[in-house]
Order: C-alpha cells, then structure tokens, then sequence
C-alpha cells in the first residue's frame, strides 16, 4: 500500500447559515490541505441562507456537494444530515467561519490509524490572528456547561495530544459510520454543546475522544450565531446543557447533579440588572399592599425558557438516555477526571456564589462530582507509634492524599495504628487481591510488588516510590555478611528493582542526583523509548521529585522529653540532637571523637542519639549503633556528653525531642549511597527551625550549605567537627541559622513535596509504553531468602546477643523465621 492510499477518505461537512463572508477563505483552506485530495470530499449544508452563499460556492467551488435546506434547521441537525450524505471513513467538521492550516485534516485523522479505541478528535482552534486560543481542549463542570481550556489566553508551548472530555464541533473528526451508528448529534439540541454531549458520550460507550494541538484552525468565534443575539445562545447553552448531564450521567450522579443543575440555571438568569422579580415575602406589614409588579429581561426569560423546555423534551430524551446507559462501558468515576473543572461556578455574584457553595455542600459534590480516586498505598514498613522513614512517607502520602480522594494504606506487618481519614489495613495473601482489584491508583514501595505480584498484572496505575535505592543501601548494609550471601542478595535486589520499573506508570525519587541515577536504570531496563519520549521528552510524567516532606503545621511541645528527663542534660547544656537511626552508611564515630574535642572548649556540648532500635524488625541489626557506644565509652564522655535513648521514639512524640535540642546533627561516610541518600532526619530538623550540622556529600548537605542553614563538615575529619561544633555554639551563629530555616521551610511542606503524586492522582493514566499492554510479574530464580549455612545463622545469633542482649537477639531470630516462612508460602502460592 503506498503511502497515499493508507489514509482514510474523509467527508468534511460544513454548516452555513448566511456565512457568505466567511465561506470563501473556509473553503480555500480545505481545497488547501495537505492531504490526498482524491481521498477528500466537501459538503455544503445550507440552511436557507439569503445571502447568496449557495451561488458563491456553485460558481468558486464547483468540487463542493452543496445540499439546500428550506429552512434553517440547525447546526447538530445539518451534520448529521452531511455526515448521511458523506461517504468518506472519516467524518470531519469545519465552521464556516474558520480558516485550517494546511495540516488540520492529516493531524485530526493521524490518532485514529495508530489508536482503535480512539473515535473522535479535536484541534487547537486560535482567532482569528492566532495571537489569541479560541479552544485548546475542553473542560465541563457538573451541571453540564463546556469551557474551552485556555480560552482568550496566548497558545501555550507545552500543549501536547491527550484525552479531552470533548472537542470542539468547530474542528472535529470522528468515523463516519460510528457517528451515526451512536446517534450523531442530537437533532434536539439545534446548536451548541452538541458536541460536549458527543465527546462525553464517546467516552461513556467505551472509546477516547483527544485533543490534537498539531491540527490548528483559525475561528471567527460566533460569526455566525451572533446576529441571533446573546438570550438565545443563552436559552439553547442553558437548556442543551441540561439535557447534556441528563442523557449521560448514571443514575447515582444524576440524581445528585439534576437537581442542582436546575437550581443554579435558573439563578444564573437573574444575574441581571434588568430583572426584578419584587418581594413575595408575607411579613407583619404585607396585608393591603398591592401584589408586585415583576420585571423579566429577556435573558432572565431565556432560562426560566430553557428550564421550561427541557422539561417538554424529555420524552424525546428518556429514549435517548436508554440507549447511552444501556451501551455504558465506562463508570461515571473513569470520566469525571476529565472534566477538568468539575465544580467550578460561572457566575461572579455574591449571592450565587452563595447558593452555589451550599448546593454542593448539601449534594456532596465534592465527593460525587470531582475527581476522587480509590488509592492503595503499599508499604512493607510498621505503622504504628513508632516509624521509619518509609513508614512515615507512606503515611504523609496517605494523609495528603485522602484530603481529596479515597485512600487504603496497607502495611505487610499489622498495622498498630489508624487514622479518621483514611483506612489502614493488613495486607495478606488472602486479601491482596480484594484490595488490589478495588485500587485505580496503587502505590508500591520497597518489596510489596515482589510480595505482591497482583500489583503489575492490575490494570490499574502504578506508581512506584523508589525515592529509598534499596539495593545500593544493602551494599553498604551487608558489607559485613558473607561474600556468597553479599552477592546473592545484590542479585535479587537488583531483579526486584528492575521489575518494579519495568512495570510502573509514575516513578517517584527523591532528588535530581537520584533522577540521573534512576534514568540509567530506566534506560538499561527499556522504558525510555519513543512511547515514553513521546510523552514527555524530559521524561518527568515518567520518572518525577517528590521528596520528603514538612508537616504545613509547626511542631509543638507538649512535655519536656530530653532536658530534666535525661541525667547529665540540664537547661543551660547545648544539646545536639542525632534524630534518627544509627545505619551503617552513618558514621557517629567521627560526631562523636568530633564532641569529645570540643567538649574540652565547650562542655555544655550534649549529644543525644533518638533512636538506635529500628521499628521494623526485618531490618538486620546495625554495628554503626554498638561501634558508637563503644566509641563514646572508650574516650570517656558516655552519658556525659554523648547521651543514647534505647529504643525508638514515637512518630508523634517527636516534636518534643527536637525542641528541647539546639542543633540538629547528622554525619556519613562518603560513598554511593551517600550521594543518592536523601536524609529525611535533616527535614525533622527544618520542620523544627534547628540549626544544622551536616557531612559534605549529599544532597541535604548541599541544601545547608546553599541556605546557609548551619555547618558542613569534612568525612571522617573529627578535628573539622570540633571546630564546626565551637562555631554552631555561638548564640549569634546559631539565631542566623535558626532564620534562615525558618525562611526555607514554608517551601518544603508535604502538599509541595509531593505535588507530581497529587497531580497524577486527579489524573492517573498508563505509561504510553504499558498501556494496553499485557504484563506479566517476570521473577528470575528466587534468591530471596538467600540461604545461610547454620554456622552463619549461629555466627548472626552471638554478635547479636552480644551488642544488643539475649532478649534482642531472640526476637531477631523469631522474626527472621516468621518472615523467611511468609516469603515461602507466598512464593509457593504463585507458582
């Protein structure tokens, strides 16, 4: 097939009342496309024009099939009557006071070859200049009323083809069979939001209707309908908007959005000057006056009209109804995110704006008529009174986002905790399933999708939050433990994390370094590729920031949790406050040789460890926490200069320890995690105003360095340490810093943080290179549990017995049979 006779024929219908002016250039455009002009036929549908339009276009456009109508019937009914008479594949739509570019027909027609389930597309419509956009995809709230996106604005640079609710009848392609076979435009609606009711129906019976910025028009907006008058645009915009939600909502919205609808039409005629209804009101002084004496304006009479007739048409509409329900394949939920503007008031007036606010309130609007998704959020973490860091995002992340839509966060350990907002379950494989198949959106983290491998065959969006490297962070965890066990864990680590990115439609990180990091993995795994290219050419709808965060509500101290409660730490002492875990890619041994020496200067310097027993007891026991209490025994400043706190602190305590601290403390050693680490204890200090005291390496210690935020030190430099901490002692050094956190930490909130995760949610989509796509889980050989030789098992029971005590060391062993056994059963159970 050559390269002609691939593209469809079109039938390209134009409506004309009294359009002589506008038709020649209209015409010339069309004649003008480039596309196969023997692939190309133009019909004229005239309602009765008495301008001598019909002799213009016989005499100039002798190519063009005109029809005559005896009278004017109506811009949806003369498309269907063109699209009847057509025989092109392609039906495609043109006013007649538009001009195309040369490339509108290719561009329209171009989607529906590649995409099946595509069956309607629109193009940028621009003014008549181009300076200005007339139409750049479409946007509807709930009572029925279209609005042009980026309407009278500059054309934006980024317009890209996407899904639209509706395209404009303006510029419009869709098969021509199709068209028909669905009911075309209703007949009814004479003109206007014909084509918001079409777009939405396409969508209801299963299809796409998209939005094609590369197909441009230029549009005399209205050249036409002008000489009617505004009251009756108004009138036929109120009453085609109420049938619109009438035919194609289900029967739940419907009966929320009905009765609403009609209210606010009505109120939106009297948003005017002319019309005074007078006072009906029956008051101690009303018996004897005389009866009021209304005043009705034309466009006030324009919607009590439309109200009035949209009533008389519904026995035409009952029937049409049925077929668009009957047909449904797609739930109210699915479409609602393309409205754009779901609960949006069109009118500026205090009275209406009031009415308004209390009809979606009484409704539930905000629920039923926006854009809120069921969400999984999935995590392998403990929630509970005391969390981690992945624990903590994943509750941040829930708490964010149930303030918009339906939220399950779901923990593979038992949760010990709830929350008014949002549920918080135990995922199990028993319940995965249940859980998986009610989600729209998931969100997976650490080893839920290899737990789970529901998640990748879901239809449903997946994001994955790999802002944690995790098998960069088991090098540095497991440097210690055997080489074979070293090696087959990487390995496992390595297919895990593959198979999570093969498979998601967002990936969050942490930082820019991680970005670069995460783009060679997603390169060597093949998801940049031209789908995804194609997409976003900076790929950021594929791989997306989202950092932690900082709570929008300062802390506040409910009790004093380090001073007066730690001895040897009194009200006058500088407390440095280490606010997390001690992991292996930490090094507290130089902070600590670092306090001894300036100590000697300063011996008000206390530093206190928050926590050295992680929440999780699936995370191995780290030697960085025992190396840093021998270190502070050994130079003699235990439990009076370096102070620990067994245990783990709860979340919502916390507060308390970093504001009873001065400085807030955290130093590393430099590697390959550090430089894709992202400290989520240094936004603890920033949420708190404390001053900070950082190594060089990551991007954290960048940030402190940029704002001025505190102190940045040399690795493993203990004489640098000392010298930084005699700095961050100096009350004035300290109150410059304090300042300059307190400027930068508006900007660092949970709701910013996570701004790519909240946007994708009101509007999730497949990976252009997933969708329709199927997937299948892909596990190489298992290699998790990696198995350990009893002498090694033995070896692990004594270290932990010794650094940690017997009971520590019994519930390690425990925990570490209960979870190889959960991991079995859940392997053996996929097979």
């Amino acid at each position: 097939m050559d390269q002609q006779q691939r593209w469809p024929t079109v039938t390209v219908v134009v409506v004309n009342f009294d359009g002589r002016d506008y038709l020649e250039p209209c015409l010339a455009s069309l004649v003008g496309q480039d596309y196969p002009a023997d692939r190309v036929e133009i019909v004229l549908v005239d309602n009765a024009s008495a301008d001598g339009s019909v002799e213009l276009v016989r005499e100039r456009f002798p190519q063009v099939q005109v029809v005559v109508n005896d009278a004017n019937v109506g811009f949806a009914p003369a498309v269907n009557q063109g699209a009847r008479l057509g025989n092109g594949d392609i039906l495609a739509l043109i006013n007649n006071d538009a001009v195309a570019a040369p490339g509108w027909l290719r561009e329209l027609v171009r989607p529906m070859l590649v995409h099946d389930h595509v069956r309607c597309t629109g193009g940028l419509v621009l003014d008549a200049t181009g300076e200005k956009v007339d139409f750049a995809g479409g946007e509807l709230s709930f009572y029925g009323h279209g609005f042009a996106a980026h309407r009278e604005e500059a054309p934006p640079t980024d317009l890209r083809t996407e899904p639209t609710i509706f395209v404009t009848g303006a510029s419009l392609a869709t098969p021509r069979e199709f068209f028909l076979e669905i009911g075309g435009f209703d007949d009814d609606f004479f003109a206007f939001f014909e084509d918001v009711d079409y777009g939405w129906r396409v969508w209801v019976l299963g299809y796409e209707t998209w939005f094609v910025p590369a197909s441009v028009l230029y549009h005399r907006h209205h050249g036409t309908i002008e000489r009617f008058g505004y009251p009756r645009e108004r009138y036929m915009l109120e009453r085609n908007a109420l049938a619109t939600i009438f035919k194609n909502y289900g029967d739940e919205l419907l009966s929320k959005t009905l009765p609403s609808s009609l209210m606010l039409s009505m109120l939106r005629g009297f948003y005017n000057e002319d019309s005074d209804l007078g006072d009906y009101r029956i008051g101690p002084d009303t018996a004897g006056q005389p009866d009021p004496e209304p005043v009705v304006s034309a466009m006030t009479g324009a919607h009590l009209a439309a109200i009035r007739d949209f009533a008389l048409l519904w026995d035409k509409l009952r029937p049409k109804r049925a077929y668009v329900q009957e047909h449904r394949r797609r739930d109210d939920r699915e479409i609602l995110r393309l409205f754009k503007k779901p609960v949006m008031p069109n009118v500026p007036d205090a009275t209406f704006l009031t009415v308004f606010q209390s009809v979606v309130d009484t409704f539930d609007l905000m629920w039923h008529a926006t854009t809120r998704q069921r969400i999984l959020i999935l995590t392998a973490d403990t929630l509970g009174a005391k969390m981690a860091g992945p624990a903590i995002r994943v509750w941040e992340m829930a708490r964010t986002l149930s303030k918009e839509h339906e939220v399950v966060l779901a923990s593979m350990r038992k949760p010990q905790i709830q929350h008014p907002g949002f549920r918080v379950e135990h995922i199990t494989p028993g319940n995965a399933g249940h859980l998986v198949g009610w989600a729209e959106v998931i969100v997976s983290q650490g080893f839920t999708m290899y737990h789970f491998p529901e998640i990748a065959s879901s239809e449903a969006a997946v994001v994955v939050d790999i802002y944690d490297p995790f098998h960069i962070e088991a090098l540095v965890m497991r440097k210690n433990e055997p080489p074979h066990e070293r090696w087959a864990t990487a390995a496992s680590d390595r297919d895990v994390v593959n198979d999570q990115i093969e498979r998601g439609d967002l990936l969050l990180c942490a930082s820019e370094k991680q970005r670069d990091f995460w783009l060679g993995q997603l390169a060597a795994v093949g998801r940049i590729n031209p789908a995804t290219y194609d997409q976003d050419p900076d790929l950021r709808a594929l791989l997306a920031i989202a950092p932690f965060g900082l709570s929008e509500e300062p802390p506040v101290r409910t009790r004093s949790a380090i001073r007066g409660q730690t001895e040897g730490i009194s009200d006058d002492d500088l407390v440095l406050l280490w606010g997390g875990g001690i992991y292996n890619w930490f090094d507290p041994a130089t902070l600590i040789e670092g306090v001894a020496i300036a100590a000697q200067q300063e011996p008000r310097l206390k530093l206190f460890f928050l926590g050295t027993a992680h929440p999780n007891p699936d995370v191995p026991e780290m030697m960085r926490a025992a190396e840093a209490y021998r270190t502070a025994e050994r130079l003699g400043i235990l439990d009076k200069h370096v102070f620990f706190n067994d245990g783990w602190v709860d979340y919502d305590d916390r507060a308390n320890y970093l504001l009873d601290a001065d400085v807030g403390v955290s130093t590393h050693f430099l590697h390959i995690e550090t430089e894709l680490s992202f400290r989520t204890r240094i936004l603890d200090y920033l949420w708190a105003g404390l001053p900070i005291l950082a190594t060089e390496g990551d991007s954290l210690s960048n940030l402190v360095r940029e704002h001025d935020l505190g102190e940045v030190v040399r690795a493993e430099d203990p004489e640098d340490v000392a010298r930084a901490l005699l700095r961050i002692a100096d009350e004035e050094r300290r109150a410059t810093c304090r300042a300059n956190v307190e400027a930068l930490a508006p900007q660092m909130t949970w709701e910013r943080a996570l701004a790519p995760l909240i946007g994708f949610c009101r509007d999730p989509r497949r990976a252009p290179d997933l969708h329709g796509k199927p997937f299948r889980y892909v596990r190489t050989e298992p290699t998790l549990p990696v198995k350990r030789s009893p002498q090694d098992l033995a070896k692990r029971f004594v270290r932990a017995t010794r650094d940690k005590g017997l009971s520590t060391a019994f519930r390690m062993a425990a925990n570490s049979v209960k979870v190889r056994a959960d991991v079995r059963r859940v392997q053996r159970e996929n097979r």
